[in-house]
């Protein structure tokens, strides 16, 4: 094929100019970027800025050293806001009224939920998903996925979704195996999928530049330099369990009064996470630095000591890869597939009940530790968790549905 012939669109609920709002998110732009030379990646999405990049127009977005076509196909200014009407049926209704012109402009589909694919099935394009959960999940009290009310309905969509597939990558590989048992006429169509970092952005940094970064988090947020940061990056919402780590923090600080805490990302449970911190005393102690641009947020991982995530159900996080990048350890639930990187007693500790005194227990061990601020035992770690090996075998997916889709047509 000639280059570039390869027309991949994506679709999903982002604003590839807008913040970045998760690993989803995140995913989809290391794609964009690190796709090759053969095929041209395009975003469907939502915008978050209606003039800049109305819907209905192909515009040009930056994502790294690529300019990437986006189409919004309807308009979302608040992402990390929760609506009445979910985002991902939004994304649906926009992409049946311009169901044509995403036909038109692409060979492959790329799917990240069920509820957009609906109105594009049907046409002779090859389609693959990536799914970013085990979604038995929802048969769990903890999940704050809207599915969980329609388990039975979900479930039977799902059944008609991946058999349309060309190919089903999983982020977790206990999703994978679940995949292959339920569906042993298609098991080959699943293949577990880890997640990766962007290396340009997330590396160690030396001390020079570490100690600039430790000035501009004194600069921007008033965290002292002789402090030690735990920094945790995520949304703020049932998923992550942001109130596991503010109380966890809280016993630490407690007995640490030289420790401060950095939470980066937004969600619908900023308003209770404020009210603990403001119930604790942690006022001076906990920083919600809200939304930042992956830059900023690897300035940020260069300038702490300790990535801490509480999160009840996990994928493979990339937040947790691009702190290990960094050279950070991790504190961490023993949640998807984080273990796969974080060994305790190695690079981090996994702690295994989701309770504040276990999490506040790990945190005071590691911090026991002398800080080696370029950890090899984390930065060794991740190595395999780069784009250009990782996702080699979604470009070749690519690939291969593009020419079944040209032989059927």
């Amino acid at each position: 094929m000639a280059l570039a012939e390869i027309r991949v669109g994506i679709v999903y609920q982002i604003d590839p100019a807008g913040p970045v709002t998760g690993g989803i998110d995140s995913v989809i732009r290391g794609e964009a970027k690190w796709a090759p030379a053969d095929m041209e990646v395009k975003i469907i999405g939502l915008s978050t800025d209606p003039v800049a990049r109305p819907p209905g127009r192909w515009t040009q977005v930056q994502i790294g050293d690529r300019s990437v076509p986006f189409f919004p196909v309807g308009v979302d200014p608040a992402p990390m806001v929760r609506k009445g009407i979910p985002l991902s049926v939004r994304l649906a209704w926009g992409a049946l009224r311009y169901r044509a012109e995403i036909l038109r402009s692409c060979d492959v589909l790329e799917f990240h939920r069920i509820e957009a694919a609906i109105p594009l099935m049907g046409a002779r394009r090859g389609r693959n998903t990536i799914v970013h959960q085990n979604m038995a999940v929802l048969k769990q009290g903890k999940a704050d996925i809207r599915w969980k009310r329609l388990p039975a309905l979900y479930f039977a969509l799902e059944r008609r979704f991946l058999h349309a597939m060309d190919s089903v990558f999983c982020v977790r590989s206990d999703a994978c195996d679940d995949y292959r048992r339920r569906f042993p006429a298609i098991a080959e169509r699943f293949r577990f999928l880890p997640t990766w970092m962007d290396t340009d952005l997330f590396h160690p940094r030396g001390g020079g530049a570490r100690q600039e970064a430790r000035a501009e988090l004194a600069t921007r947020f008033g965290i002292s330099t002789s402090a030690r940061v735990l920094i945790s990056v995520g949304r703020l919402d049932h998923q992550k369990n942001p109130l596991l780590l503010i109380d966890g923090f809280a016993k630490v600080a407690g007995r640490h009064p030289d420790v401060a805490l950095l939470v980066v990302g937004e969600g619908v449970l900023r308003p209770q996470v404020e009210q603990r911190i403001a119930e604790l005393g942690l006022g001076g102690r906990v920083v919600l630095a809200g939304l930042q641009p992956p830059a900023q947020i690897a300035r940020m991982l260069s300038a702490s000591d300790l990535y801490v995530m509480s999160s009840a159900y996990e994928g493979m996080p990339i937040s947790v890869l691009e702190a290990m990048a960094c050279g950070l350890p991790v504190v961490s639930t023993r949640v998807g597939e984080v273990g796969r990187v974080v060994t305790s007693g190695s690079n981090g500790m996994l702690v295994d009940e989701h309770v504040p005194e276990v999490f506040a227990d790990a945190i005071e061990a590691m911090l026991r530790l002398p800080f080696d601020p370029a950890s090899r035992a984390a930065i060794d770690a991740v190595k395999p968790y780069v784009p250009g090996q990782v996702l080699q075998p979604v470009f070749q997916a690519y690939r291969l549905a593009a020419r079944r889709a040209a032989a059927d047509s």
